[in-house]
């Protein structure tokens, strides 16, 4: 555990020790580096000089996501189509005709 302060305004909630506590501002509190949320790493300062900064953050590992498109037919509209990802968000801002959609999905696979 290390002995942490929360700096700037606001508060956030944290799972600490199994509980979830309210962090208010400049609040003294002990935490594992892994229990404080990644979006609040920036705002708490650890009080005991010899840990660095570095050492407070895990370990990020980047896995390489592969991007998948397809063009896939409107319901709604003759002969117009949209370039989808994986996860099903649309990646046009209108409606295209097959060889806009083609051109679009040749550009976001390139």
């Amino acid at each position: 555990m290390i002995r942490y302060i929360k700096k700037g305004g606001g508060s956030f909630h944290a799972r600490i020790g199994g509980r979830i506590q309210i962090i208010k501002p400049n609040q003294v509190f002990d935490a594992r580096p892994e229990e404080i949320p990644e979006g609040f790493r920036d705002m708490v300062v650890p009080l005991d000089p010899s840990v660095s900064e570095e050492a407070n953050k895990p370990a990020r590992v980047k896995v390489p996501s592969k991007l998948e498109y397809f063009v896939v037919k409107r319901n709604n509209g003759v002969g117009y189509y949209d370039v989808v990802d994986k996860h099903g968000k649309i990646q046009n801002e209108k409606a295209l005709r097959k060889p806009g959609a083609e051109a679009l999905l040749e550009s976001l696979m390139a």
